[in-house]
């Protein structure tokens, strides 16, 4: 929860940025639902994963998140070409702003998940 929360701060955060550089409301609008798509895509992969074994789990979250990288570049590629560049170019950063928040809040997340293991471990060895 604490990864999806960071993402859409980001999201948020963004939004008067890229207002006061002038930049394309339409950009962060794009980069905003390519993010909550990729996000929504990511769920159900990962709801869907966990009914598999293993090695079919990696296979298929990592399948996933090869399909939603190029299917998000292909957008965004085809967006600069066929629309505007600039728009692409404001929904890349919010969607990259979105990404690294999300990372950077799983990572948070899974440590103090460990951590609290860890020292639930600890505790237990040490009564």
């Amino acid at each position: 929860m604490f990864a999806t929360a960071a993402s859409l701060v980001a999201c948020l955060v963004a939004l008067p940025i890229v207002l006061a550089l002038g930049g394309p409301l339409n950009g962060w609008v794009l980069g905003t639902a390519l993010w909550i798509a990729n996000w929504a895509v990511q769920l159900a992969t990962a709801k869907y994963a966990l009914k598999m074994g293993q090695s079919a789990a990696v296979g298929v979250t990592g399948l996933s998140f090869i399909i939603r990288a190029w299917t998000v570049a292909g957008i965004l590629f085809i967006t600069a070409l066929r629309f505007d560049e600039t728009v692409a170019l404001i929904a890349a950063a919010v969607f990259l702003a979105a990404f690294t928040f999300d990372l950077l809040g799983r990572a948070i997340a899974f440590g103090s998940r460990e951590k609290i293991i860890a020292d639930a471990k600890a505790a237990e060895a040490g009564e």
